[in-house]
């Protein structure tokens, strides 16, 4: 969806054009929310700094960067088997809004597993001394 809304806005002057940018960052915030990650992936496909985009969302009042961070643990057949990732990544996400977990399915790296992605980023042979030292 990002690769295709960034597309799209780019046809219409973003990044040149401030008021494209920001149509952009609205779509996006509505969409799938502003997070960290969204806003690194923007930068990258804009071929502009982060510090940019930031900008923008502290200006503009309807913008808010969403700083709640994401955790998928692999539910597939061989990660899902490790039981006590899923109970430690529950135990210490429990009461926390800055983490939202989620299981996926298979992430279809079974040979390095188990697997969890915290903001999109892969992990392997994830444990519970790898999950402590993340959140």
């Amino acid at each position: 969806m990002m690769e295709e809304a960034v597309a799209w806005w780019k046809s219409q002057g973003a990044p040149g054009d401030q008021n494209a940018l920001i149509g952009l960052l609205k779509e996006v915030q509505q969409e799938e929310g502003l997070t960290p990650a969204g806003i690194t992936e923007i930068a990258g496909l804009l071929n502009v700094k982060e510090s940019l985009l930031l900008a923008l969302i502290r200006r503009i009042p309807s913008l808010k960067l969403d700083n709640t961070h994401i955790l998928q643990l692999c539910a597939g057949p061989n990660c899902g088997k490790c039981v006590s990732l899923a109970k430690a990544a529950e135990q210490l996400c429990k009461g926390r809004t800055d983490i939202k977990l989620e299981f996926t399915g298979c992430m279809r790296l079974c040979g390095k597993g188990p697997n969890l992605k915290l903001d999109g980023k892969i992990y392997h042979r994830a444990d519970e001394a790898l999950l402590k030292k993340l959140l």
